[in-house]
């Protein structure tokens, strides 16, 4: 597991722990987050009965994951809640074309949510099929982030690395994972 930092480090960020997983396998892009904070200050929306795919999750507590073939312009972006409302959109360009991706969806999304003392804490897994979209390549370039929202303090914003003067998940300078697309075990 890799850890997220914020983009500004603030005293009130003390207590929260972000940690995620991406890998590709076969068809797949798996993707696991570990999330653990006060439970009194951490917006953290309980699961639903049913997941949707939503848009605008990212306007509170949202994982992400961001993903794109090297050297090409588009990319794609997946955003999930903890209430396990989810959404895949790709986009053109640096934040331009933004849509819904149709080719690509959910498999299987497992959220876990604990309370530990006075904290909380979510466990994420998810696989994205990746359809036909991807399946002639070899190699990703991808990166991990989150939104986080507590109680009184509004949104932080965690990633892997931060790459600008602002907050910005989709500076592809800061899609530093390496994915190599793995055969799946039998």
């Amino acid at each position: 597991m890799l850890r997220l930092h914020p983009f500004k480090q603030d005293a009130r960020l003390q207590g929260i722990a972000l940690e995620g997983h991406l890998r590709w396998v076969g068809d797949q892009l798996q993707l696991q987050f570990r999330l653990q904070g006060p439970q009194e200050d951490l917006v953290c929306p309980s699961q639903t009965a049913t997941a949707q795919r939503l848009d605008g999750l990212w306007q509170s507590t949202c994982l992400e994951a961001f993903f794109a073939i090297p050297g090409e312009a588009h990319y794609w972006e997946f955003n999930l809640s903890p209430s396990g409302d989810w959404n895949l959109y790709r986009l053109e360009e640096y934040r331009q074309g933004l849509r819904q991706e149709q080719g690509m969806g959910i498999s299987a999304i497992s959220l876990e949510k604990e309370v530990l003392g006075n904290a909380v804490q979510l466990k994420a897994e998810v696989a994205l099929d990746l359809g036909e979209t991807l399946r002639a390549e070899k190699t990703l370039e991808g990166s991990l982030t989150a939104v986080i929202e507590q109680k009184g303090v509004g949104c932080s914003f965690w990633a892997l690395q931060h790459c600008g003067e602002e907050a910005d998940f989709h500076r592809r300078e800061s899609f530093t994972l390496g994915l190599q697309k793995e055969a799946p075990s039998a």
